[in-house]
């Protein structure tokens, strides 16, 4: 199901330049998926309408609230029997499904940690943000996550993700930014170097005669680097997704510490961010 969305657009006299009105734009950061619209540089807030109706939809509205989670986490618009079930999900739920830890099997926070857990994003989203924080030793930008995210993600056959996969990992040891960290290297040399970047326990890879693309992804997916990257990956996300920005400093770092002193305790995390003023102000 798609929702369809009608856009109200609002003139601000205000933003008028040298006497000449502002220009409408439409920006598309995944094809396919809903685009933003822009008047001058302010962002129009779209009114979303039930089709054939007057009856806006907002994101209390269980379905909407159910799509905008395979938009912002998976890339995609839902499958139907997925968007069904978790719909149907959603409608048991005690008070619509609002509140923190009231009815924690049952809520709003349970379904949409269920998209960050799914074996589809932990498998493609987190894949791609580990090769910024073993391959360059940084996270990635909202700006550099959001396209990689629709390389590896989507609907996609397990035949067509390994592909993806590999496609990926040979483009990004390609990378000018990879390329001038490590200049002129290979083989062992270069698993030495990524596994210093990376700071991972013990020791390096062996890498044999694999090449750099496989070097690099090798390196990301063993366990050291899963588990290390795990509580950054999922506030920097959580960033992408629910608010598509990059982390402030403050509040990133408060989230990975309040991880870190207890990883269970993402279901907050996960509540802060649905009910937060800058999220429901998306929509």
């Amino acid at each position: 199901m798609k929702i369809s969305i009608a856009f109200l657009i609002i003139a601000f006299a205000s933003l008028s330049v040298l006497g000449q009105a502002p220009t409408l734009r439409i920006e598309t950061e995944t094809p396919g998926l809903p685009s933003v619209l822009f008047y001058g540089n302010v962002k129009v807030k779209p009114v979303r309408l039930r089709p054939g109706t007057n009856q806006v939809i907002t994101i209390d509205d269980i379905d909407f609230f159910v799509q905008e989670q395979y938009i912002d986490f998976l890339g995609r618009f839902p499958d139907s029997v997925g968007f069904a079930n978790w719909n149907l999900t959603l409608n048991n739920c005690p008070n619509g499904g609002f509140g923190e830890f009231a009815n924690p099997q049952c809520d709003r926070v349970h379904v949409s940690a269920g998209f960050y857990q799914s074996v589809e994003f932990q498998d493609r989203g987190y894949f791609a943000y580990r090769f910024y924080e073993v391959g360059l030793g940084r996270r990635p930008l909202y700006k550099e996550f959001i396209p990689d995210m629709a390389l590896v993600g989507g609907s996609q056959s397990p035949a067509q993700s390994d592909a993806s996969k590999a496609a990926f990992t040979d483009a990004f040891v390609l990378r000018p930014e990879f390329v001038a960290k490590y200049p002129g290297l290979s083989g062992q040399p270069l698993a030495n170097a990524v596994w210093l970047t990376a700071g991972l326990p013990g020791s390096p890879i062996s890498a044999g005669a694999m090449t750099n693309g496989q070097i690099l992804r090798a390196i990301a997916e063993t366990s050291a680097a899963f588990n290390k990257f795990l509580n950054r990956g999922f506030v920097s996300m959580e960033y992408f997704g629910y608010l598509r920005r990059d982390p402030d400093t403050i509040g990133f770092q408060n989230w990975v510490d309040t991880l870190n002193a207890d990883p269970n305790n993402f279901r907050h995390m996960i509540f802060g961010f649905i009910y937060s003023d800058e999220y429901r102000n998306r929509f």
